[in-house]
């Protein structure tokens, strides 16, 4: 385009140089020489005109040239540039992806350590804590050793003719028996706050200390006796006597002859509205008389300790019926001339009717007992009191470490209940050991003292539903001293209470 426009200019200028002479001319005359000077002079100037055109087409042509050049460069360049920044752009975005892939591999090997690392530290964890667990384990298992080997000293297996030995030793000789006179008398109404039912824990546990009274002895010393209040249990020791246990309302004494237990025999005679009399003697025996609101009256001999010896019915009409009596002497029992045990036991539970449990109840291991035996040797010589059978409660269930009995439970005793009262009805000296048992579980000074609680529970709900006489019924625990399953674990068959009607032995 520049070209053309250059030349364009050329052509004009050298048109216009030829055209100027004829002009000349036209006015006049002119010198030929000077008219070839100034033609001359003419193609000078239109070639030097050319020249300079030709001169300024080249400048122009070089410097369009090298406009387009630099033109040229700088598309170049910026194409270098673009491919430049792609190639950056690329390099960069290999260079992220390979920041990223390899972040991305770090971030592998880290969590799968992290994995390895916490799957190695539960693994460990797991190990302590099993290792712990092994530990206490050992360590409970050896605890109960121990208090095993304890319990075997402080309550030894005794067979039954050294049971009968060590009953022959109890002294039944009291002032209270043997006195006409009165010791010292206080009188009291029982009220319905002394009393406690069936469905009521003790108020305390079998281990529980507390502190000294004004006497400066501790209620842990004590120990409450009917008509006597709290008596220190020092006074009801013998010789080399240890308390193991005590929660106040009964104590858990070790012996020369192994564990027994110190209560009050009469605590079961305690209703609401009756009056109560005590005479106490010197040597620390009582005479009770309960008076109920029929009139009818609760003789009972006991001894310093709270044990029972004697015990005497005067019923309403008058007539004296002498339930059991250990003041009377006896003969002592040799084991082996005693008739067979044949282990006859009655299952009590829901199935099993009033008819069934009276004939139970009427019966004997056998017809060759010939003698009587004291109620101390019915109670602590396993021969003797199996003489007559066993009428297991398997309805009732207590609670771990617990004596209660609740009301909907107490009412499965319905039928026991009402052939023991009919019982006692036809025969007014008809008496029943109530039995209490434990599994092997636990201490055996603390296992002798529940289940004797737990005896205490059956009875009192046999006179609060069912209005069998009380002072007919004898406590008895034995806690663990006669499993019927024998293992030390926790075993439901032997944490079980159990009826016999003992009258037979009795008389």
């Amino acid at each position: 385009m520049m070209k053309q426009v250059l030349k364009s200019t050329t052509a004009l200028l050298i048109a216009g140089s030829l055209a100027m002479p004829h002009a000349v001319y036209a006015q006049g005359d002119a010198d030929p020489q000077l008219e070839k000077a100034e033609q001359q002079e003419r193609l000078e100037n239109q070639a030097e005109a050319q020249k300079a055109a030709e001169k300024a087409e080249r400048k122009a042509e070089r410097k369009a040239e090298r406009k387009a050049e630099r033109q040229a460069e700088r598309e170049a360049e910026a194409e270098k540039a673009a491919a430049d920044a792609i190639a950056a752009q690329e390099a960069n975005a290999e260079t992220e992806q390979a920041v990223e892939t390899e972040q991305q591999q770090a971030a592998d090997a880290n969590q799968q350590n992290a994995d390895t690392t916490e799957a190695t530290t539960e693994m460990t964890a797991e190990e302590r804590k099993a290792e712990r667990k092994a530990e206490r384990k050992a360590e409970r298992k050896a605890e109960r050793q121990a208090e095993r080997a304890a319990d075997q000293d402080a309550a030894p297996e005794m067979d039954s003719q050294a049971q009968a030995d060590a009953a022959a030793e109890i002294q039944t000789e009291t002032a209270a028996a043997s006195s006409e006179g009165e010791g010292d008398v206080t009188t009291r109404r029982i009220e319905k706050g002394d009393v406690r039912s069936s469905s009521q824990e003790f108020n305390t546990t079998a281990n529980q200390v507390v502190e000294d009274d004004d006497d400066g002895i501790s209620d842990l010393g004590k120990i409450a006796i009917l008509g006597a209040g709290a008596l220190a249990i020092s006074q009801l020791l013998k010789n080399n006597d240890k308390v193991v246990t005590n929660s106040g309302d009964r104590a858990v004494v070790q012996g020369d002859n192994g564990l027994r237990v110190i209560k009050d025999d009469d605590i079961l005679l305690q209703r609401p509205g009756s009056e109560l009399r005590t005479e106490t003697f010197n040597d620390g025996s009582t005479r009770n008389y309960v008076t109920n609101a029929d009139g009818s009256q609760v003789v009972t001999i006991r001894a310093a300790d709270g044990r029972v010896l004697r015990r005497t019915r005067i019923l309403p009409d008058g007539r004296e019926v002498t339930l059991f009596d250990d003041t009377r002497q006896v003969e002592s029992v040799q084991v082996s001339e005693l008739p067979t045990y044949r282990g006859d036991s009655v299952y009590y539970n829901n199935n099993v009717s009033r008819n069934d449990l009276q004939l139970a109840m009427q019966a004997t291991q056998s017809d060759q007992i010939e003698r009587r035996f004291s109620l101390s040797q019915i109670r602590n010589i396993d021969a003797v009191r199996r003489l007559v059978p066993e009428i297991e409660v398997d309805n009732v269930n207590f609670e771990t470490g617990s004596s209660v009995i609740r009301p909907d439970q107490a009412q499965d005793l319905a039928a026991l209940g009402a052939a023991m009262r009919d019982a006692i009805q036809k025969n007014p000296a008809d008496v029943f050991l109530i039995e209490g048992h434990t599994d092997a579980v636990g201490t055996a000074g603390l296992n002798l003292a529940l289940s004797d609680r737990r005896a205490e529970t059956v009875a009192l709900a046999l006179t609060e539903y069912f209005d069998v006489p009380p002072e007919n019924l004898v406590v008895q625990g034995y806690g663990e001293s006669d499993l019927k399953v024998p293992t030390a674990t926790a075993e439901s068959a032997n944490r079980r209470v159990a009826v016999r009607r003992i009258t037979p032995l009795l008389n």
